[in-house]
C-alpha cells in the first residue's frame, strides 16, 4: 500500500576498477615472467581466471587488453585491461641479488628524461 525505498551500496573490488563497461588492474609478475615472457593466470570478474602471454621484455606499465572480458551488456561486453607489475619476493632473494651485483646493466633507464 506504501512505497518501499530500496539503497543499493556497491564495495568497491579488491583489485579491479570500472570505466564505463570496461575494467582495469594491475596484475604483480616476476621478474623472470617480465624478462622471458611466459603464460600467467588473470583473474576474471567472474570468478575464474584466464591465462595470458607475458611478452618478453616486458616492464611495468605494460599494458594487455583482454577483449571481452570487462562488464557485460546487451550490447557486449567491455574489455580487461591488465597493467603488469614487475614485482620483486617479500623476502630477500639471495640468488637474484647475486645476479644483480654481478650484472653490467649497459642501458640508462632515465636517458628519456634527460
Amino acid at each position: 500500500n506504501g512505497d518501499i525505498l530500496i539503497q543499493i551500496a556497491i564495495a568497491p573490488h579488491p583489485y579491479m576498477t570500472r570505466e564505463g563497461n570496461d575494467l582495469r588492474m594491475d596484475l604483480p609478475v616476476t621478474v623472470k615472467e617480465a624478462v622471458a615472457g611466459g603464460k600467467v593466470p588473470v583473474p576474471l570478474l567472474s570468478g575464474g581466471t584466464l591465462s595470458v602471454t607475458v611478452p618478453a621484455g616486458s616492464n611495468t606499465g605494460t599494458v594487455l587488453r583482454l577483449k571481452g572480458k570487462g562488464i557485460a551488456v546487451k550490447e557486449g561486453a567491455g574489455d580487461l585491461y591488465v597493467r603488469l607489475v614487475v614485482t620483486l619476493p617479500d623476502q630477500a632473494d639471495a640468488a637474484l641479488k647475486s645476479f644483480v651485483d654481478s650484472w653490467p646493466a649497459g642501458y640508462d633507464p632515465r636517458a628519456k628524461m634527460r
